[in-house]
C-alpha cells in the first residue's frame, strides 16, 4: 500500500506525479461527461527555468521546483482538485466541477501566491523573481470530445502565454 502511494507522488516536489494525473484525468473526464459539470485544466510552466538552474545550480533549482509545487498545491485547494508535476518544470492543475471563471481565479490565486514567495531569479527575462506562464481551458465533455485533444488545446494556450511575453495566463483562443 505504501509503495502504491509512493508510485503516485513526485519524489522531488511531494505533489502528485504524471502517473497520478494520467490515472485521474480520464476518471474526472467521465464524471464531467456523466454529470454535465465543467472540467478545467491549467498547465503551468516556470518561466526561464533553464536559466535559473544554470545560474543557481541544480540543488537550488530543485528547491525552486518544490516551492512552486507547494504554491500550486495550495492554490488548487479543494478536495477533488489535483496539482501534479507534469514533467520537468511543468505542472498541471486538474479542477473538476470548475467553470472557466473559477479556473481563472485558481490560476490567478496561484500566480499571486507565487509572487508572495518572492523567489529571486536573476536570469529571468521578465523580472527579478520566479514567475510562471499558464494555459487554461474548461470543457463540459460531450460524446464527441476527446480528453487528449482538450489537453493539447490547453497546452497550446500555455505556449501562447509564453510567446506573448510569459508571466501570464492564456485561457482563450485568440
Amino acid at each position: 500500500r505504501e509503495l502504491e502511494v509512493l508510485s503516485y507522488r513526485d519524489s522531488l516536489t511531494g505533489v502528485a506525479n504524471r502517473r497520478m494525473f494520467d490515472t485521474l484525468y480520464p476518471v474526472e473526464w467521465a464524471k464531467a461527461r456523466a454529470t454535465g459539470e465543467p472540467l478545467s485544466l491549467v498547465v503551468v510552466d516556470i518561466d526561464y527555468f533553464k536559466q535559473y538552474n544554470d545560474h543557481y545550480g541544480h540543488v537550488q533549482g530543485d528547491e525552486c521546483l518544490r516551492r512552486v509545487a507547494q504554491v500550486l498545491d495550495a492554490g488548487a485547494s479543494r478536495s477533488r482538485d489535483l496539482c501534479a508535476r507534469f514533467g520537468g518544470e511543468e505542472f498541471v492543475l486538474l479542477l473538476p466541477a470548475t467553470d472557466a471563471e473559477a479556473a481563472r481565479g485558481v490560476a490567478e490565486r496561484c500566480r499571486k501566491l507565487l509572487g508572495n514567495e518572492a523567489l529571486p531569479h536573476a536570469r529571468s527575462g521578465v523580472g527579478r523573481e520566479v514567475t510562471v506562464s499558464m494555459g487554461a481551458g474548461t470543457i463540459v465533455p460531450g460524446s464527441d470530445d476527446d480528453p487528449g485533444v482538450f489537453l493539447a488545446r490547453v497546452d497550446h494556450r500555455l505556449y501562447q502565454a509564453k510567446s506573448a511575453g510569459r508571466d501570464r495566463l492564456c485561457d482563450v483562443e485568440p
